[in-house]
């Protein structure tokens, strides 16, 4: 059994894991029989919409229009009434209330609260046959709060079945939002429109909007291109056989105002059924190429700030 001092140290860890990098994952949180509940719903679901079956590799792709998108891989799209359909039969009960025991343990309780919406990421293989870390499509979702260090948001990954790199996992480049707070006091504007964009995930967390200055969504990355070799390879559309390796294994370092040094380099969203991995929308992140002979059936769920 683990000693409540574990645990604490374990939540410590954590946090500091998930405040610098952005990207934290939490193993077997979720039950087995739980996730195979909402596999089989989510199935029938599919199937029942859009006449694909999980084990028919045909029926992926019977519809020229859909499953959708480029090379890479090609999501399934109108899937809201999916979710929608499952959220309303209280599928989703059992692992929304496993998830929220534990950022309830990791946060401090009812810090962080689910937002009335799960989204289908389910994903099929594309064309390429190779897995290399893309040079575009790279964007953060969340802009950065001068003198906030947390974010309006926080994403929930699920996973229906594991997913390894070659199942084209999210990536996203760790440390990415905890540059943008080195940047956003000298780059930083007053944009009260950015802020109420937001509102479904900062609701009352500032009583002056106007009053704050934020780097906007979409000012992280090419601020970091033009001030960092390592991010201006990762934009790059020169490749060669040493990029990915470059990307996902040195990566490059800086240090915080904490005197922390922390390390950006591209990570793979992967994981096991069961798992969790929470991600801060405040970084840098983009799809991957899905080469495997399988979809990538993972679900997300976000969490907004309270207000305290």
């Amino acid at each position: 059994m683990t000693s409540m001092a574990n645990t604490d140290l374990d939540a410590t860890h954590n946090l500091s894991t998930f405040r610098d990098a952005g990207v934290l994952r939490l193993s077997e949180v979720l039950n087995p029989a739980d996730i195979s509940s909402v596999r089989s719903h989510f199935w029938e679901e599919v199937d029942r919409l859009f006449d694909i079956r999980l084990e028919d590799p045909e029926s992926w792709f019977a519809n020229p229009y859909n499953p959708v998108g480029g090379s890479r891989a090609k999501r399934l799209s109108g899937m809201n009434p999916v979710m929608d359909a499952l959220r309303d039969a209280d599928r989703f009960r059992p692992i929304e209330a496993a998830i929220q025991c534990e950022i309830d343990a990791l946060f401090g309780a009812g810090r962080w609260e689910p937002l009335d919406r799960w989204y289908s990421l389910l994903t099929f293989p594309g064309t390429e046959t190779e897995w290399t870390v893309p040079h575009n499509s790279w964007h953060n979702d969340e802009p950065i709060v001068v003198g906030d260090h947390e974010p309006w948001s926080i994403f929930v990954f699920v996973f229906l079945d594991t997913v390894d790199r070659d199942t084209g996992p999210t990536i996203a480049v760790s440390g990415s939002h905890r540059r943008g707070e080195l940047i956003a006091p000298d780059k930083g504007v007053s944009n009260e429109r950015e802020v109420r964009a937001f509102d479904h995930a900062n609701s009352g967390l500032f009583p002056e909007p106007a009053e704050l200055k934020l780097l906007p969504v979409g000012q992280l990355l090419p601020e970091l291109v033009a001030t960092d070799e390592w991010f201006a390879d990762l934009v790059s559309g020169e490749v060669d056989d040493h990029r990915t390796q470059r990307l996902t294994d040195r990566g490059t370092t800086f240090q915080t105002k904490e005197g922390n040094a922390v390390n950006n380099n591209v990570v793979c969203l992967s994981a096991d059924v069961g798992d969790i991995v929470l991600f801060d929308p405040r970084s840098l992140h983009s799809v991957s190429s899905n080469i495997s002979d399988r979809p990538r059936q993972v679900l997300r769920i976000d969490f907004r700030r309270t207000v305290h």
